[in-house]
C-alpha cells in the first residue's frame, strides 16, 4: 500500500486553530467504527495549536506548531498496552481499537508526545486516528482540507517542497509525521552609531560554525536588526559583522539556546 504523510510546514502556520474546529466538528457526537467512536466535547483536542515563543523583547518571533498524533513506527503505546487494542493499518495510520480498549490509561504515560486522552464516559483511551475514515471514501484528513495556509498536507514524502524532519527524534519512536522550518537556535541583535545615534543597515552578518566551517549569511534590516537562524545547540560559532565606513565586529559565541546579543556599536572606521 503506498503510504502518504501528514507534513507540517511551520513558517505556514499562522496558528488560526481552524485546524482544531475542524477536528471537534468532524469528531464529536459522531462515531465511524470501527476506527473511532465519538470525541467528547471537552477536555481532548486531537491536534492542537501550541504557541512557541521565542526571544525577549524588543526581539521576539511566535512559531506555531499543530501536534496531532505522530502515528509512529515503532509506537510506544502500542507495546504498553496489554489488550492489544492499539494497532497499525496498512497504510501506517495507529489507531486504538475501542471495542478492544478497557481504559486501563497504561497508554498514556507511554506516549512521548503527550496525545492520547481518557474519555471517562466511554472508558476507552481516545487520539487522531488521521481521519481514517476519511481516507477510505477517497478524501484528505479533516485538519489538511480546512487549513487555509496548506500549512498541513498529507501526501507522499516524495512531494515535500524542501527538507523534512521529525519531531524529537531522540524519543526513537520513529514518527512518521514530517516538519518543514521546525524552529532552530538563532543569533540577534542590533547595530548602532552610538555616537552618531545611527541605526547601521544592510551590515553583512556572518556566522561561522566553529565545529565544520559551515557559514550563514544574512544582512541587517530597516531597523538595524539582525536574525542569522537554523543553528546547531550547543556548539561554537564565530560572529563577524562588517559594512563599509565603520569598524568591523568579531565574537566568539558558545549557543545553548537563542541568543540575543543585544546592542552592538558600530563606530565610524
Amino acid at each position: 500500500m503506498t503510504h502518504r504523510n501528514f507534513m507540517i510546514d511551520v513558517d505556514k502556520c499562522t496558528g488560526c486553530n481552524l485546524c482544531v474546529v475542524a477536528c471537534k466538528d468532524e469528531h464529536v457526537d459522531s462515531s465511524y467504527p470501527p476506527w473511532t467512536k465519538p470525541q467528547p466535547e471537552e477536555k481532548q483536542f486531537w491536534i492542537k495549536v501550541a504557541a512557541l515563543e521565542r526571544g525577549e523583547i524588543p526581539r521576539v518571533r511566535v512559531n506555531f506548531l499543530p501536534t496531532m498524533c505522530q502515528h509512529c513506527e515503532d509506537a510506544p503505546c502500542i507495546i504498553a498496552c496489554p489488550e492489544g487494542a492499539i494497532k497499525t493499518r496498512g497504510d501506517g495510520l495507529v489507531w486504538i481499537d475501542g471495542d478492544l480498549c478497557t481504559g486501563c490509561g497504561d497508554c498514556q504515560p507511554a506516549c512521548p508526545y503527550d496525545v492520547i486522552y481518557k474519555n471517562d464516559d466511554l472508558n476507552i483511551a481516545q487520539k487522531c486516528t488521521g481521519c481514517a475514515h476519511r481516507l477510505d471514501n477517497g478524501e484528505n484528513p479533516r485538519c489538511v482540507d480546512v487549513c487555509p495556509h496548506e500549512a498541513i498536507t498529507f501526501d507522499q514524502i516524495e512531494e515535500a517542497s524542501g527538507p523534512l524532519e521529525t519531531l524529537h527524534p531522540e524519543y526513537g519512536a520513529k514518527p512518521r509525521v514530517f516538519w518543514q522550518g521546525l524552529p532552530k537556535p538563532w543569533i540577534t541583535g542590533s547595530l548602532l552609531n552610538i555616537k552618531t545615534d545611527e541605526v547601521i543597515i544592510g551590515a553583512s552578518v556572518e556566522v561561522t560554525d566553529l565545529k565544520d566551517g559551515r557559514k550563514s549569511e544574512t544582512k541587517s534590516d530597516e531597523f538595524g536588526e539582525f536574525w542569522v537562524t537554523g543553528l546547531k545547540l550547543n556548539n561554537d560559532y564565530s560572529i563577524k559583522i562588517s559594512r563599509a565606513g565603520y569598524k568591523d565586529f568579531t565574537a566568539t559565541i558558545f549557543l545553548d539556546g537563542d541568543k540575543d546579543i543585544g546592542v552592538i556599536d558600530l563606530p565610524n572606521s
